[in-house]
């Protein structure tokens, strides 16, 4: 009988942009069975692989702040080139992928691949995602949290009036749903709506301070020094500064192509919008900043 081997894993990172970040930490937990939920079932009792990485890039401040790896910790590890034969045994031989969110994982992989002159084609090969199901057996759209925290079934849906309603139906349903939304204020609320808000730069996440830097918060670039991105591939900041970008952020993209050093761009941006540990409590429409040139 032919058995099905799936390989779990999941990796931390110096950052969110495969292209330019790097792994820190990989495991794998690689299992047969006759099928797929007797491979499941096998997991934790299958091969086991977990090595930390050290990368050639820093770890980002937001990167150690969510996985509490350091540079430090990671000075004596190995790079991935050398353990790149046994991350590809494991990977390579899987029939199926699990893990969670891990189109994420998959493409970190396949760059470190990439980057040391060889290819690991992990996108052909069949993927279990939890992420995703959880998602298909429990849709979010507003008929969905009618039915859920309401009651039956909404009536005119995308119709805008019903929907506006219904919006008001819902958020007093999951205030009985939830003690955390009961007990909750309005800052409470907000900052469930988005909780990294204090952070942003401007009234949208495009910008945004992390561990005391101004870092891109989107695009190819998400997570990296934005001042840094800007003296190094100057036409993308252009780029973002001549397109439909909010105010705010083409302004930013402005005065980081200017000419100005870092400190005097930095003592401008903190003037309009301080880091978190520096904030004032701005009442009504978030500050948009001036032109930084």
């Amino acid at each position: 009988m032919e058995s099905i081997k799936i390989a779990a894993f999941d990796v931390e990172t110096t950052g969110r942009n495969p292209s330019e970040d790097q792994i820190v930490e990989i495991s794998v937990l690689a299992s047969n069975g006759p099928d797929f939920w007797a491979a499941l079932e096998a997991g934790r009792a299958g091969e086991s692989f977990c090595r930390r990485i050290r990368p050639s890039v820093p770890v980002s401040p937001g990167a150690q702040a969510v996985h509490g790896i350091s540079e430090a910790d990671l000075a004596s590890e190995p790079p991935f080139a050398e353990l790149a034969d046994e991350i590809e045994r494991l990977l390579g031989s899987a029939d199926i992928l699990l893990g969670y969110n891990v189109s994420f994982d998959i493409r970190f992989v396949e760059e470190e691949f990439r980057r040391i002159g060889r290819t690991l084609n992990l996108g052909e090969k069949q993927v279990v995602d939890p992420l995703r199901i959880w998602h298909a057996m429990e849709p979010r759209k507003l008929e969905n949290a009618y039915e859920r925290f309401v009651g039956g079934e909404l009536g005119g849906a995308h119709a805008a009036d019903a929907d506006n309603r219904a919006v008001l139906d819902v958020l007093k349903g999951m205030k009985s749903a939830f003690p955390q939304v009961q007990q909750a204020s309005p800052n409470d609320l907000a900052a469930m709506t988005y909780p990294d808000r204090d952070l942003w730069i401007g009234p949208s996440r495009h910008i945004r301070w992390e561990g005391g830097q101004i870092v891109i918060g989107f695009g190819k670039y998400e997570g990296r020094p934005f001042f840094e991105t800007a003296k190094q591939d100057a036409d993308y900041v252009r780029w973002i500064r001549d397109k439909d970008f909010p105010p705010h952020v083409k302004n930013l993209c402005k005065g980081a192509v200017s000419g100005i050093d870092e400190a005097e761009f930095i003592q401008r941006v903190t003037r309009f919008s301080p880091p978190p540990e520096a904030a004032v409590t701005v009442v009504g429409e978030a500050p948009v900043p001036e032109p930084a040139g």
